[in-house]
């Protein structure tokens, strides 16, 4: 018994979607999760930390033009630090978070 091409074509491309479709239709709440204060710690380091990345080039960069503004980049650079002296606290304790102030 031959099977022709016009055949396969159509139920080798209906195979592929089938695993396609089966997970789009899983339900909303089976979809994998993370809530933890761990997960929201790194999150909350991460934009601090990069804020603070485009603060100091910032600083660093007005303060080698000689602009005017160079010590309110410095300023919001070191409100920047104290904003993460909270979270450092809950990873390195108090003393830890003297340590980086």
């Amino acid at each position: 018994m031959k099977i022709s091409k016009k055949l396969i074509a159509p139920v080798l491309g209906a195979s592929l979607l089938v695993p396609t479709m089966v997970s789009a239709a899983e339900p909303a709440q089976m979809q994998p999760t993370v809530v933890t204060p761990a997960a929201d710690l790194r999150s909350t380091l991460d934009q601090l930390l990069s804020e603070h990345f485009v603060l100091a080039v910032t600083a660093m960069t007005k303060a080698y033009d000689g602009a005017e503004d160079a010590d309110e980049a410095f300023k919001a650079l070191d409100e920047n630090a104290a904003d993460m002296t909270p979270a450092i606290a809950s990873v390195y304790g108090d003393e830890g978070a003297r340590e980086f102030e």
